[in-house]
Protein backbone atom coordinates (compact mmCIF):
# COMPACT_ATOMS: atom_id res chain seq x y z
CA UNK A 1 0.00 0.00 0.00
CA UNK A 2 1.45 3.79 -0.68
CA UNK A 3 1.92 6.44 1.45
CA UNK A 4 -1.48 8.20 0.58
CA UNK A 5 -4.00 5.04 0.07
CA UNK A 6 -4.88 5.12 3.32
CA UNK A 7 -5.76 8.76 3.22
CA UNK A 8 -7.80 7.81 -0.05
CA UNK A 9 -9.06 5.15 0.94
CA UNK A 10 -12.04 7.03 2.56
CA UNK A 11 -14.74 8.66 0.58
CA UNK A 12 -15.51 12.44 0.96
CA UNK A 13 -12.39 13.79 -0.88
CA UNK A 14 -12.12 15.47 -4.52
CA UNK A 15 -11.33 18.32 -6.54
CA UNK A 16 -14.99 19.25 -7.14
CA UNK A 17 -15.86 19.54 -3.61
CA UNK A 18 -12.58 21.43 -2.56
CA UNK A 19 -12.96 23.58 -5.34
CA UNK A 20 -16.23 24.86 -4.17
CA UNK A 21 -14.72 24.94 -0.72
CA UNK A 22 -12.20 27.33 -2.30
CA UNK A 23 -14.91 29.50 -3.73
CA UNK A 24 -16.60 29.51 -0.62
CA UNK A 25 -13.55 30.72 1.61
CA UNK A 26 -13.12 33.72 -1.03
CA UNK A 27 -16.69 34.62 -0.82
CA UNK A 28 -16.73 34.69 2.71
CA UNK A 29 -20.08 32.64 3.23
CA UNK A 30 -22.03 29.98 1.99
CA UNK A 31 -24.69 31.87 0.81
CA UNK A 32 -22.31 35.13 -1.30
CA UNK A 33 -20.98 31.65 -3.36
CA UNK A 34 -24.29 30.22 -3.80
CA UNK A 35 -26.17 33.38 -4.18
CA UNK A 36 -30.31 32.41 -4.79
CA UNK A 37 -29.24 29.08 -6.05
CA UNK A 38 -31.08 26.68 -3.37
CA UNK A 39 -29.57 23.58 -5.06
CA UNK A 40 -26.20 24.37 -5.44
CA UNK A 41 -26.55 26.00 -1.61
CA UNK A 42 -27.72 22.12 -0.59
CA UNK A 43 -24.59 20.71 -2.75
CA UNK A 44 -21.63 22.51 -1.20
CA UNK A 45 -23.21 22.54 2.50
CA UNK A 46 -23.58 18.66 2.00
CA UNK A 47 -19.84 18.73 0.26
CA UNK A 48 -18.17 20.76 3.26
CA UNK A 49 -19.64 18.34 5.93
CA UNK A 50 -18.27 15.64 3.16
CA UNK A 51 -14.63 17.54 3.71
CA UNK A 52 -14.97 18.01 7.60
CA UNK A 53 -15.70 14.08 7.97
CA UNK A 54 -13.06 13.33 5.84
CA UNK A 55 -10.23 15.26 7.27
CA UNK A 56 -11.97 15.26 11.15
CA UNK A 57 -11.54 18.51 11.44
CA UNK A 58 -14.00 21.59 11.72
CA UNK A 59 -13.76 24.25 8.40
CA UNK A 60 -16.76 26.32 9.37
CA UNK A 61 -18.60 27.61 12.23
CA UNK A 62 -22.27 29.36 12.61
CA UNK A 63 -21.50 33.42 13.45
CA UNK A 64 -24.99 35.06 13.74
CA UNK A 65 -27.02 34.26 10.90
CA UNK A 66 -24.00 33.18 8.41
CA UNK A 67 -21.52 30.93 8.84
CA UNK A 68 -17.06 31.92 8.72
CA UNK A 69 -14.31 29.80 8.04
CA UNK A 70 -12.48 28.62 10.67
CA UNK A 71 -8.51 28.76 11.13
CA UNK A 72 -8.36 24.92 10.01
CA UNK A 73 -10.70 26.09 6.91
CA UNK A 74 -8.41 28.91 5.99
CA UNK A 75 -5.45 26.43 5.55
CA UNK A 76 -7.26 23.80 3.65
CA UNK A 77 -8.37 27.03 1.18
CA UNK A 78 -4.96 28.18 0.77
CA UNK A 79 -3.35 24.37 0.08
CA UNK A 80 -6.04 24.14 -2.63
CA UNK A 81 -5.85 27.35 -3.79
CA UNK A 82 -2.07 26.63 -4.14
CA UNK A 83 -2.35 23.44 -5.86
CA UNK A 84 -5.10 24.57 -7.95
CA UNK A 85 -3.62 27.13 -10.05
CA UNK A 86 -0.29 25.13 -10.31
CA UNK A 87 -2.75 22.36 -11.75
CA UNK A 88 -4.29 25.65 -13.83
CA UNK A 89 -0.78 26.49 -15.00
CA UNK A 90 0.09 22.56 -16.31
CA UNK A 91 -2.32 22.89 -18.26
CA UNK A 92 -2.15 26.20 -19.68
CA UNK A 93 1.54 25.08 -21.09
CA UNK A 94 0.00 21.99 -22.16
CA UNK A 95 -2.18 23.67 -24.33
CA UNK A 96 0.25 26.31 -25.26
CA UNK A 97 -1.48 28.71 -23.64
CA UNK A 98 -0.03 32.10 -21.30
CA UNK A 99 0.40 31.60 -17.82
CA UNK A 100 -1.66 34.35 -15.78
CA UNK A 101 0.74 36.29 -13.24
CA UNK A 102 -1.01 38.86 -10.78
CA UNK A 103 0.53 41.87 -9.50
CA UNK A 104 -1.27 44.34 -6.48
CA UNK A 105 0.18 48.04 -4.96
CA UNK A 106 -0.98 51.02 -4.67
CA UNK A 107 -2.17 53.01 -7.85
CA UNK A 108 0.62 55.29 -7.82
CA UNK A 109 3.59 51.98 -7.78
CA UNK A 110 1.69 50.54 -10.96
CA UNK A 111 1.45 53.61 -12.50
CA UNK A 112 4.98 55.08 -12.32
CA UNK A 113 7.01 51.92 -11.63
CA UNK A 114 5.72 48.86 -12.74
CA UNK A 115 4.27 49.91 -15.85
CA UNK A 116 7.50 51.53 -17.27
CA UNK A 117 9.25 48.28 -17.02
CA UNK A 118 6.10 46.27 -18.56
CA UNK A 119 8.51 45.91 -21.82
CA UNK A 120 11.40 44.34 -19.87
CA UNK A 121 9.28 42.24 -18.11
CA UNK A 122 7.12 40.94 -21.15
CA UNK A 123 10.80 40.36 -22.25
CA UNK A 124 12.08 38.48 -19.50
CA UNK A 125 8.90 36.49 -19.11
CA UNK A 126 7.21 35.65 -23.04
CA UNK A 127 3.86 33.99 -23.02
CA UNK A 128 2.80 34.89 -19.91
CA UNK A 129 -0.10 37.68 -19.38
CA UNK A 130 0.18 40.64 -16.20
CA UNK A 131 -2.52 41.46 -14.47
CA UNK A 132 -2.70 44.10 -12.58
CA UNK A 133 -4.91 45.03 -9.24
CA UNK A 134 -4.61 48.91 -7.48
CA UNK A 135 -4.77 47.84 -3.87
CA UNK A 136 -4.69 49.08 -0.34
CA UNK A 137 -1.23 47.78 1.57
CA UNK A 138 -3.77 45.79 3.74
CA UNK A 139 -5.85 44.38 1.17
CA UNK A 140 -2.57 43.43 -0.98
CA UNK A 141 -0.74 41.84 2.15
CA UNK A 142 -4.07 39.77 2.83
CA UNK A 143 -4.34 38.04 -0.13
CA UNK A 144 -0.80 37.44 -0.44
CA UNK A 145 -1.05 35.50 2.41
CA UNK A 146 -4.32 33.62 1.37
CA UNK A 147 -2.55 33.39 -2.64
CA UNK A 148 -5.67 35.16 -4.50
CA UNK A 149 -2.63 37.37 -5.99
CA UNK A 150 0.42 36.49 -6.74
CA UNK A 151 3.01 39.35 -6.03
CA UNK A 152 2.17 42.20 -3.97
CA UNK A 153 4.65 45.73 -3.83
CA UNK A 154 3.85 46.88 -0.44
CA UNK A 155 6.10 48.89 2.16
CA UNK A 156 8.79 46.99 3.96
CA UNK A 157 7.16 47.41 7.33
CA UNK A 158 4.32 45.84 6.05
CA UNK A 159 5.54 42.41 5.29
CA UNK A 160 4.17 39.41 7.68
CA UNK A 161 4.77 35.95 7.91
CA UNK A 162 5.03 33.47 5.78
CA UNK A 163 5.53 36.00 3.40
CA UNK A 164 8.85 36.62 1.89
CA UNK A 165 10.19 40.24 0.36
CA UNK A 166 12.77 41.62 -1.41
CA UNK A 167 13.55 45.40 -1.52
CA UNK A 168 13.39 47.23 -5.11
CA UNK A 169 13.41 51.17 -3.70
CA UNK A 170 12.96 53.60 -1.17
CA UNK A 171 9.86 55.40 -0.81
CA UNK A 172 11.27 59.02 -0.81
CA UNK A 173 8.60 61.87 -1.16
CA UNK A 174 8.89 65.57 -2.43
CA UNK A 175 7.06 68.46 -3.34
CA UNK A 176 6.12 69.06 -7.31
CA UNK A 177 5.54 73.16 -7.71
CA UNK A 178 4.32 74.22 -10.69
CA UNK A 179 6.50 76.96 -12.32
CA UNK A 180 3.97 79.27 -12.89
CA UNK A 181 3.17 79.22 -8.54
CA UNK A 182 6.42 79.33 -7.46
CA UNK A 183 7.25 82.79 -7.78
CA UNK A 184 10.61 82.86 -6.33
CA UNK A 185 10.49 79.53 -4.40
CA UNK A 186 13.74 77.83 -4.06
CA UNK A 187 14.88 74.91 -2.29
CA UNK A 188 16.45 77.32 0.34
CA UNK A 189 13.48 79.46 1.04
CA UNK A 190 10.52 76.91 0.79
CA UNK A 191 9.81 76.53 4.02
CA UNK A 192 9.25 79.70 4.53
CA UNK A 193 7.20 80.10 1.49
CA UNK A 194 5.00 77.06 2.01
CA UNK A 195 2.23 78.10 4.06
CA UNK A 196 1.22 80.20 0.69
CA UNK A 197 1.59 77.11 -1.97
CA UNK A 198 -1.87 75.24 -2.49
CA UNK A 199 -1.33 71.85 -1.68
CA UNK A 200 -2.76 68.41 -3.05
CA UNK A 201 -1.79 65.14 -1.70
CA UNK A 202 -3.31 61.50 -0.20
CA UNK A 203 -7.01 61.83 1.39
CA UNK A 204 -5.55 59.65 4.09
CA UNK A 205 -3.83 56.48 5.24
CA UNK A 206 -0.42 55.75 6.87
CA UNK A 207 1.01 58.65 4.36
CA UNK A 208 -1.10 61.11 5.37
CA UNK A 209 -0.86 60.82 9.03
CA UNK A 210 3.23 60.81 8.80
CA UNK A 211 2.77 63.76 6.52
CA UNK A 212 0.55 65.64 8.80
CA UNK A 213 2.49 64.75 11.75
CA UNK A 214 5.87 65.49 10.50
CA UNK A 215 5.11 68.69 8.81
CA UNK A 216 3.55 70.22 12.60
CA UNK A 217 6.43 68.75 15.00
CA UNK A 218 8.87 70.30 12.38
CA UNK A 219 6.57 73.26 11.82
CA UNK A 220 6.32 73.20 8.35
CA UNK A 221 2.35 75.09 8.19
CA UNK A 222 1.51 72.42 4.95
CA UNK A 223 -1.40 74.86 3.14
CA UNK A 224 -3.62 71.55 1.79
CA UNK A 225 -6.30 72.58 -0.21
CA UNK A 226 -7.00 69.53 -2.09
CA UNK A 227 -7.37 65.82 -0.86
CA UNK A 228 -7.64 62.80 -3.51
CA UNK A 229 -7.87 59.29 -3.18
CA UNK A 230 -4.71 58.84 -5.35
CA UNK A 231 -1.14 60.03 -5.99
CA UNK A 232 -1.99 59.91 -9.76
CA UNK A 233 -4.96 62.61 -8.64
CA UNK A 234 -2.90 64.76 -7.28
CA UNK A 235 -0.45 64.48 -10.51
CA UNK A 236 -3.29 65.80 -12.21
CA UNK A 237 -3.58 69.02 -10.20
CA UNK A 238 -0.15 70.10 -10.57
CA UNK A 239 -0.33 68.80 -14.95
CA UNK A 240 -3.26 71.68 -14.39
CA UNK A 241 -1.05 74.51 -12.65
CA UNK A 242 -3.38 74.48 -9.94
CA UNK A 243 -1.57 73.33 -6.88
CA UNK A 244 1.99 71.72 -5.96
CA UNK A 245 1.60 68.14 -5.05
CA UNK A 246 3.25 66.11 -2.32
CA UNK A 247 4.19 63.03 -4.12
CA UNK A 248 6.37 60.00 -4.25
CA UNK A 249 9.58 60.70 -6.26
CA UNK A 250 9.05 58.10 -8.64
CA UNK A 251 6.48 60.67 -10.18
CA UNK A 252 9.10 62.92 -11.66
CA UNK A 253 8.93 60.97 -14.41
CA UNK A 254 5.49 62.23 -15.42
CA UNK A 255 6.73 65.84 -15.45
CA UNK A 256 8.67 68.40 -17.93
CA UNK A 257 11.50 70.04 -15.40
CA UNK A 258 11.40 73.07 -17.43
CA UNK A 259 7.41 73.08 -15.99
CA UNK A 260 7.30 71.78 -12.65
CA UNK A 261 9.91 72.39 -9.45
CA UNK A 262 10.77 69.36 -7.23
CA UNK A 263 11.63 70.31 -4.27
CA UNK A 264 12.78 68.30 -1.23
CA UNK A 265 10.83 68.27 1.97
CA UNK A 266 13.44 67.66 4.53
CA UNK A 267 10.69 66.81 7.39
CA UNK A 268 9.96 63.99 4.95
CA UNK A 269 13.44 62.46 4.70
CA UNK A 270 13.82 58.81 6.64
CA UNK A 271 10.44 58.70 7.48
CA UNK A 272 9.17 55.69 4.77
CA UNK A 273 10.74 51.84 4.62
CA UNK A 274 11.70 50.38 1.27
CA UNK A 275 9.22 48.91 -0.95
CA UNK A 276 9.53 45.66 -0.97
CA UNK A 277 8.50 42.86 -4.11
CA UNK A 278 6.54 40.65 -1.48
CA UNK A 279 5.70 36.82 -2.48
CA UNK A 280 3.70 33.92 -0.54
CA UNK A 281 6.87 30.93 -0.63
CA UNK A 282 3.84 28.17 -0.80
CA UNK A 283 2.70 29.74 -4.19
CA UNK A 284 6.36 29.33 -5.44
CA UNK A 285 6.60 25.86 -4.66
CA UNK A 286 3.60 24.98 -6.89
CA UNK A 287 3.57 27.94 -9.63
CA UNK A 288 7.51 28.01 -11.33
CA UNK A 289 6.02 31.22 -13.25
CA UNK A 290 5.94 32.63 -9.83
CA UNK A 291 9.52 32.47 -9.14
CA UNK A 292 10.64 33.58 -12.38
CA UNK A 293 8.32 36.60 -12.25
CA UNK A 294 10.63 37.57 -8.69
CA UNK A 295 14.01 37.33 -10.48
CA UNK A 296 12.34 39.44 -13.44
CA UNK A 297 11.48 41.75 -11.49
CA UNK A 298 14.28 42.25 -9.16
CA UNK A 299 16.50 42.63 -11.80
CA UNK A 300 14.29 45.07 -13.18
CA UNK A 301 15.33 47.31 -9.83
CA UNK A 302 19.35 47.28 -9.26
CA UNK A 303 19.52 49.08 -5.91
Amino acid sequence: MNKYSVMLSKGGLSLDRLHNFVLIAEAGGLTKAAGDNLSKLSLVSRQIRDLEEFFGVELKRRHGKGIVITEAGRRLAQLTRAHLLGLEDFQREAKQLPKRLSVASGNSVIEWTLLPKLAELRTALPGTTWEFFSERTASTIAKLVDMTIDLGLVRENAVVSPLKAKRLFVADYALFLPRKLARGVTAENLKSRIADIPIATSLGGSFRRILDASAEKAQWPLNITVACSSFTQAARTVHAGACAAVLPQIAAQDFDPAKVLQLPLPFLREKFSHICLVWNPRLVEVRPVVLDSITAVEASFPL
